[in-house]
């Protein structure tokens, strides 16, 4: 499991320095995705920030769309099995 929060934690750095290098005015991001590249997709969960606070990653629920800043939905890659990210900077593929 610590392997897993490790690698989890250099995915977070990685979307948060690109957004803050890339876009820094943050456009809406786009709905969950079940396809990329015409590979499948298994959604796990989004990078999240609660009323401003610090971005943890968490499963999106509606209930929480007007309390959260969504910076990227993160996705298994449905053969491979590793990380795909959905920022607003497009997709970003996370080898294991």
């Amino acid at each position: 499991m610590i392997a897993d929060d490790i690698y989890y934690e250099s995915i977070k750095r990685v979307i948060l320095h690109d957004l803050n290098q890339w876009a820094p005015n943050k456009p809406l991001l786009d709905t969950i995705c079940e396809t990329w590249s015409g590979y499948p997709l298994v959604y796990d969960c989004s990078l999240i920030s609660y009323k401003g606070g610090e971005p943890v990653f968490e499963v999106w629920k509606h209930k929480y769309f007007l309390d959260s800043f969504v910076y990227a939905h993160i996705y298994r890659h449905g053969y491979a099995g590793y990380v795909v990210a959905q920022s607003y900077l497009g997709f970003k593929e996370f080898p294991l």
